[in-house]
């Protein structure tokens, strides 16, 4: 927006009748819930609730949810002066948004830019067979095509079909190095640890992450029970969102099982400020996911001068060049998780200079705007 952009953002949910009758059907009540967690505007930029009509009963059409949410998204567009004349529809994720934006595309006839993000391109596709015949439809259309890493837009490129490969652009994800900042002194220190009710005769080494298996929490948990007094001195801060799925792992319970309940602290919810602030009330940060794109909490924690240990996944070894930016591990791997926090754990000096090295990095990475121009420049191009 700063650079001239009007921004717009759609979000869709079931349609439901007014007056409470949403209590009627299954249907209509997750799209009152869905769009109840719907902000109306975010940092200026307006959020459209967008309803999508599931005939009842839905046998009586064959229409699926993609073309659906697609016919949906068109007419709202056509029916909004501020949006009807748009220049682009800029599609997260490929395997779902991009695909429907690509159907879209027909409809309105407004040019596509897409990004892959991670899972997009490795867990669901791998996971869902259905989600991999997406992809020929949205490598066809869209217009500009992106990955938030170079690894994973390689990734991308192996889902195209033999003699239709395409250029994947790439737009890393922006890091605000003045919320992420790493501590002033001691004193900000503790009085961020009083805050958060953190010990401040203990280390804390912090993970963020989504509550499912596919962030590696197993392993991660499992490596702190194998290091046993080399932890002792140490507290694992666990940071994620609450997850109602059936994929979603309980980490209080996970902690029991792994016998590290003491050593592990579950946060649920915290809000951006809450986490930059824990960040620099820590003293170390892992996530040992088994697929990303390019972690945002990697970024955040590198910002903010801690060392890191993070997987050699995605885009990670575009961010982590060498041991003095932070340290590699490979996915699933016990051992190196092991190996990894003994070096962080036992040597605050290497974690210091680690941590100044990842804070330069991050400097130069690049911030919101850096990239907003970037993206903004390849808009222009294939206007």
């Amino acid at each position: 927006m700063q650079l001239g952009v009007e921004c717009h953002v759609l979000l869709v949910h079931n349609w439901f009748p007014p007056l409470g009758l949403h209590q009627l059907h299954p249907y209509w009540k997750e799209g009152k819930k869905v769009q109840d967690n719907f902000f109306e505007e975010y940092e200026g930029v307006k959020i459209h609730s967008v309803p999508s009509y599931i005939p009842i009963p839905n046998f009586i059409s064959n229409e699926n949810h993609y073309d659906r949410d697609a016919r949906s998204i068109a007419q709202y567009v056509k029916s909004r002066p501020e949006l009807r004349d748009a220049d682009w529809i800029y599609a997260q994720f490929l395997t779902a948004n991009a695909f429907i934006a690509a159907k879209i595309k027909d409809l309105l006839k407004i040019k596509i830019a897409a990004i892959a993000r991670g899972d997009d391109i490795h867990a669901w596709p791998e996971a869902n067979p259905l989600l991999r015949k997406n992809f020929p439809l949205v490598f066809e259309k869209t217009d500009v095509l992106l990955a938030n890493s170079r690894n994973l837009g390689r990734d991308a490129q192996k889902w195209m079909t033999p003699g239709m490969l395409r250029e994947v652009g790439v737009i890393y994800n922006g890091i605000d190095t003045i919320k992420f900042r790493p501590l002033k002194d001691k004193i900000e220190k503790d009085e961020l640890r009083k805050k958060h009710g953190l010990n401040p005769d203990l280390k804390y080494l912090v993970c963020i992450g989504t509550p499912v298996a596919l962030k590696g929490w197993n392993e991660l948990f499992e490596g702190i029970n194998k290091l046993g007094k080399d932890f002792d001195a140490w507290n694992l801060l666990a940071i994620a969102p609450t997850r109602t799925d059936k994929d979603a792992l309980n980490l209080d319970n996970l902690a029991v099982k792994y016998n590290i309940a003491e050593k592990v602290i579950v946060r649920h919810d915290l809000p951006l400020d809450d986490i930059a602030e824990v960040l620099r009330a820590s003293d170390a940060f892992i996530l040992a996911s088994y697929n990303e794109g390019m972690a945002n909490s990697l970024l955040e924690a590198m910002a903010s001068g801690l060392p890191c240990i993070i997987t050699e996944v995605g885009g990670h070894n575009e961010v982590i060049e060498s041991e003095e930016e932070g340290i590699l591990i490979q996915p699933k791997s016990v051992p190196d998780i092991i190996n990894a926090l003994k070096k962080i754990t036992g040597n605050e000096v290497l974690r210091q200079s680690i941590g100044t090295k990842a804070r330069e990095k991050m400097i130069q990475f690049g911030d919101y705007q850096m990239n907003a121009r970037k993206l903004l420049h390849l808009l222009e191009q294939h206007k």
